[in-house]
């Protein structure tokens, strides 16, 4: 197999209903956009007539919502998510393992004094691998960001196969060393990705930002699926990865 080619295998089905298309959304760092494209991505599929399945595996710097809401702690970019597929299932399902520090989810688990369950993360993801026309899994920071104990993103994203790794990387200096060693990694991790979304996080783009996706595509084999300006929702070039 060519180590360039997204490793996405579509299994056949006996009833003849096309299983539900799986897209983990990873990043080059955290704070890139990737919940901000992956909101984006479900409304497109969701206004195109698709049900959308929406999973966080896991987050921190979660706060409870309201007073009325007492310990009950959510993850806004669950939540964002939730909204942005149209509120299918549960907020509960979207993100089952919730922590509050602003940590990374080991540490955050760590400091009350509990651990991330790696088994449900994997597990709970179940309810949402069927029943939906496509769903859409976000991780937690950077792809080499731990999840659990001994787990990355990277390695949670490789048990959800067949799947599609989209690679989100912050339009702005640096970004094309930061998109080339991640998308390098996945693939010497045995998962290419699909694709790379360029995302504007910032009205006030440095001098850089309209030559970044060109300069990447000279030195990766991984194709740029488009760019998110800020504030913009149109992720039209999503389509691609459902071909």
């Amino acid at each position: 197999m060519n180590p360039t080619q997204p490793t996405t295998v579509h299994p056949s089905s006996e009833s003849g209903v096309r299983p539900t298309r799986r897209l983990f959304i990873s990043g080059t760092d955290t704070d890139v956009g990737k919940t901000f494209v992956a909101c984006a991505m479900a409304k497109h599929y969701r206004h195109s007539g698709m049900q959308v399945g929406v999973y966080k595996p896991v987050a921190s710097d979660c706060h409870a919502e309201s007073a009325e809401s007492g310990a009950e702690i959510v993850a806004a970019d669950a939540r964002n998510l939730w909204n942005a597929a149209g509120n299918p299932r549960s907020l509960d399902e979207v993100c089952p393992q919730r922590f509050r520090a602003p940590l990374a989810p080991t540490r955050a688990a760590a400091a009350e004094g509990k651990s991330v369950d790696a088994d449900q993360l994997h597990q709970a993801a179940a309810v949402w691998l069927s029943g939906f026309d496509v769903t859409i899994i976000e991780g937690a920071g950077g792809l080499l960001s731990p999840l659990a104990d001994g787990i990355l993103n990277l390695d949670l994203a490789k048990k959800m196969a067949p799947v599609q790794l989209v690679i989100v990387a912050a339009n702005r200096l640096g970004v094309i060393h930061q998109t080339l060693a991640t998308c390098t990694a996945a693939i010497h991790g045995g998962l290419t990705p699909a694709g790379i979304v360029l995302c504007d996080t910032s009205e006030n783009l440095d001098a850089s930002a309209d030559e970044n996706a060109a300069e990447i595509a000279r030195y990766s084999p991984i194709p740029i699926l488009g760019r998110v300006g800020f504030g913009s929702s149109e992720t039209p070039w999503a389509d691609q990865l459902l071909d």
